[in-house]
């Protein structure tokens, strides 16, 4: 398994296929692009504030980020 550290965005995406929480159509195509990289993210805990690009979306946005592994 591979782990990765995943922005809220992504989280919110892979845990309950929801995008309702972005305000930006090239954020939200951001983060669909990441999904099509990784279609199966099983999301975990929360890691804590951080600036480390989303291994997801690739997103250097601060923020959030949460354990996530690929099955």
């Amino acid at each position: 398994m591979n782990d990765m550290l995943i922005c809220i965005d992504c989280a919110m995406l892979h845990a309950n296929a929801d995008t309702s929480g972005i305000d930006s159509p090239e954020r939200e195509a951001e983060v669909l692009a990441g999904l099509n990289k990784h279609p199966f993210i099983i999301v975990g805990d929360g890691w804590g504030f951080s600036n480390h690009p989303c291994d997801a979306c690739g997103s250097r946005l601060a923020g959030d980020r949460y354990t996530a592994t690929l099955p």
